[in-house]
């Protein structure tokens, strides 16, 4: 059992490339759920949100070097590439504040996608590996399918109505 144990982790941490990955999501994941929860425009939120954005830019940048899943660039780097627009949208609507009319709307909405896409590729990442390739549109874009559609309802019921 240990020795399982031990090859599947060894599976998924292949390279120093998926260490970093891994340790980077799992700041992001902590970093990015506490934002949420955080007073909005407090000292607080601000220093969770830069620390959330600087792992998910190595989340991301990481995750151009991992190919186990298919061997090639495929659908799950195409999640990347998505997922830095919306993190690009975020944050640049608050570098733009000055500029942008309704900028607190684009932000909310940038970083909202942001984290939702954060948590449907843990989705995706923890049930590609126990269900055979067969089964993969169902078995693991359909729950990351539910994840997308739960947080946009998430967004969407405790959008801030100073956001306007």
């Amino acid at each position: 059992m240990v020795l399982r144990c031990a090859s599947y982790m060894m599976g998924i941490l292949h390279s120093l490339v998926s260490v970093v990955h891994l340790v980077a999501v799992l700041v992001a994941l902590v970093a990015g759920t506490l934002v949420v929860y955080r007073p909005k425009g407090s000292r607080g939120h601000r220093c969770l949100g830069r620390v959330y954005v600087g792992s998910m830019t190595v989340v991301l940048l990481t995750a151009f070097g991992i190919y186990t899943l298919f061997g090639r660039f495929g659908i799950i780097h195409w999640g990347a590439v998505a997922s830095i627009l919306v993190l690009l949208l975020g944050m640049s609507a608050v570098w733009r504040r000055p500029r942008l009319a309704g900028w607190l709307h684009w932000h909310y909405l940038g970083m909202g996608a942001s984290v939702t896409s954060l948590y449907a590729a843990l989705v995706v990442e923890s049930t590609y590996r126990f269900f055979s390739g067969t089964y993969f549109w169902w078995s693991t874009l359909g729950p990351a399918g539910v994840v997308f559609v739960a947080g946009a309802i998430l967004l969407h019921r405790h959008y801030p109505t100073w956001v306007a």
